[in-house]
This record gives C-alpha cells, structure tokens and sequence, in this order.
C-alpha cells in the first residue's frame, strides 16, 4: 500500500513539475538551464506554448 501510495505522489509531484515548466517563456528556461542541458524539452515545451497561443489567436478572430 506505502509503495502504491508513493507512485502515485510521485506521478503527481512530476505532473505538477511539467505543469510549471510549460508556463516559463524561453529566457527564464535559459536562465535556470533547463535549455543547456535539455534542449528537446525546451523545445518541445516551447510548441506548446506557441500551439497554445495559436488557438488562442483563431478563437479570437473566429469570434468576431
């Protein structure tokens, strides 16, 4: 039961951890390292990000 207990925080823990990381703009990843040492995941949170702000953009000229 503690080993199924602590899968799960840790999942949760990892979850909320990407969950951080996909709200920091570029500079601050650099200024933290993250880009140096793991650039696919910088770039890979970085699409996001733009996918992100994409949807945004069409909703807003779909809406008018």
């Amino acid at each position: 039961m503690r080993k199924l207990f602590s899968a799960i925080m840790r999942a949760r823990q990892a979850r909320a951890d990407r969950a951080v990381l996909e709200r920091l703009d570029g500079h601050t990843l650099r200024d933290i390292g993250l880009e140096s040492w793991n650039s696919e995941l910088a770039e890979r949170l970085e699409s996001r990000r733009q996918h992100r702000l994409l949807r945004r953009a069409a909703t807003r000229i779909g809406m008018f």
